[in-house]
C-alpha cells in the first residue's frame, strides 16, 4: 500500500527486461498505478534472444530494432542461478528444464515469464510499444508537483500516443544501441 503521506501515482515504466519487471512489481505493492511499455513482442529485454542477427542494422539507424540483444544462441550464466533471482521468488531448478546451476538464458526467460505470472504482472504491460519522448510536462515551469510526459507509439501503428505520468522508471538497460569503434588509421580514420 501506498504509504499514508505518499499518494498513489500514476508510474510508467519504460522497458520489461529484469529491472523493469521488478520495478513495476515493487511500484504497484506500494499501491501505485502501473503501466510497462516495451518495445518487443514479449517480456525479457535484454534476454529475449532471437537468432535473426542477419538484418540488424548495427548503426541503429532504423528505429525498429529488428534483433533488441546481444546474447548468443550458447550463452549461459557465470553466476550461480541461487544469486540470480528475487529473494521473494528464487530462480528454482524446474522439472523438464535446464537443471544446471549456471543455466542458459533460455531458462532465465522462463524464469522472468514465471515471475510476471506469479505476480499477475502481464496486465500491466503493454508489448510492441517503443517511447520516443519522455519530458517534463511544463518544462521550465517551476512546480511541486511535476509531471512527465511520455510519448510512444505501437510497432504497426502510425499514430502516436501522448500520456502524463507522476513518475517515469527507465528500465531499458544499456545494450540497446551498439557502441562502434573510431579507429583511427596511418592515412585515414573511420568511424562507424
Amino acid at each position: 500500500m501506498a504509504s499514508e503521506t505518499n499518494q498513489s501515482k500514476n508510474v510508467c515504466v519504460i522497458g520489461a527486461g529484469p529491472s523493469g519487471l521488478l520495478a513495476a512489481r515493487e511500484l504497484r505493492k506500494e499501491g501505485h498505478k502501473v503501466v510497462v511499455l516495451e518495445q518487443n513482442h514479449d517480456i525479457g529485454g535484454q534476454w529475449l534472444y532471437d537468432p535473426n542477427v542477419q538484418e540488424e542494422d548495427p548503426l541503429g539507424r532504423d528505429p525498429w530494432l529488428k534483433v533488441h540483444s546481444s546474447i548468443y544462441e550458447s550463452l549461459r550464466f557465470m553466476s550461480p542461478r541461487e544469486i540470480m533471482g528475487s529473494t521473494d521468488f528464487p530462480f528454482l531448478v524446474k522439472k523438464g528444464r535446464d537443471t544446471r546451476r549456471f543455466p542458459s538464458h533460455t531458462e532465465f526467460l522462463l524464469y522472468l515469464k514465471d515471475f510476471c505470472e506469479w505476480f499477475k504482472l502481464s496486465e500491466m504491460i503493454k508489448l510492441n510499444t517503443k517511447v520516443h519522448y519522455v519530458g517534463p510536462l511544463n518544462y521550465g515551469v517551476p512546480s511541486e508537483d511535476l509531471k512527465w510526459v511520455v510519448r510512444s507509439k505501437e510497432n504497426k501503428s502510425e499514430e502516436e500516443v501522448e500520456q502524463v505520468f507522476d513518475a517515469v522508471v527507465v528500465a531499458t538497460g544499456h545494450f540497446s544501441n551498439p557502441r562502434l569503434p573510431c579507429i583511427q588509421g596511418r592515412w585515414t580514420s573511420l568511424c562507424f
